[in-house]
């Protein structure tokens, strides 16, 4: 098993997660800001997605933070950010939660309690995988009905999506299913920043960003208005504005 990554720039780490279907290639609005801003950004796909192996089993919440937990500690990372975005943002609590090398995480949009609609996806994924990719990223940038992010860039998306690996898309929804965070989010002690759309068609923030603020003490929530799910493409100058404020404080 290989994760991909990325590893460019100078300065403190930041780490990159990405979130269920997606790959690293999501975050190509960040990486540019936190180098410009005098940060080293690490970026790899999770196991079964982007560039990453493809192997038949391992896509739960202990092999996935393993394979952080493997990438941060074979580069020798200490007092890094952790930026988690959806699903990411599952692994990322757990490594925080148990590693002293993270002195700073942000959640954007996390997905992190289990939700009916895993189950839903699981079961549209086996039988329909492509449509079901088509519909969820249409859910995932769709404020009120309408979509935020420009077609050619969604079907983008969708290409990475479909090309990841159809056991791993299926598996990781059940890990979704089962998800009980709670104490991995009481365990996290690093200032935490959480930031939500407010017009989330996804998860609703009151079980997203809102209910992870409750959970981990001293975190930040702020939340961007008209803002979708996946809002560190639609509204990034605001997203990237936010991040790079908490990392300088």
């Amino acid at each position: 098993m290989s994760l991909f990554y990325e590893d460019v720039g100078d300065g403190p780490s930041v780490v990159l997660v990405h979130g269920w279907p997606l790959s690293c290639r999501f975050w190509e609005l960040q990486i540019g800001p936190l180098v410009e801003a005098g940060h080293r950004v690490i970026c790899y796909d999770r196991r079964g997605f982007g560039r990453s192996s493809r192997p038949w089993h391992g896509y739960d919440l202990d092999t996935f933070t393993a394979d952080l937990a493997g990438l941060i500690e074979g580069l020798d990372l200490t007092g890094l950010t952790l930026v988690g975005f959806s699903t990411g943002c599952a692994e990322s609590v757990a490594y925080a939660a148990a590693s002293g090398r993270v002195a700073r995480l942000v959640l954007g949009s996390p997905v992190l309690y289990a939700n009916p609609l895993a189950h839903e996806l699981r079961t549209a994924s086996k039988r329909h995988r492509i449509p079901m990719l088509d519909d969820l990223l249409f859910r995932f940038f769709a404020v009120d009905g309408h979509s935020a992010l420009d077609e050619p860039t969604r079907q983008y998306l969708l290409r990475q999506a479909a090309e990841a690996s159809p056991k791993g898309t299926a598996d990781s929804l059940a890990a979704w299913a089962a998800a009980d965070p709670r104490p991995e989010l009481a365990r996290v002690t690093v200032p935490t920043l959480i930031i939500q759309g407010e017009g989330d068609a996804f998860v609703p923030p009151e079980d997203s960003g809102t209910r992870v603020a409750r959970a981990v003490a001293g975190s930040s929530l702020v939340t961007i208005p008209a803002a979708p799910h996946g809002a560190p493409l639609t509204h990034f100058e605001q997203w990237n504005e936010l991040m790079l404020e908490f990392l300088a404080s």
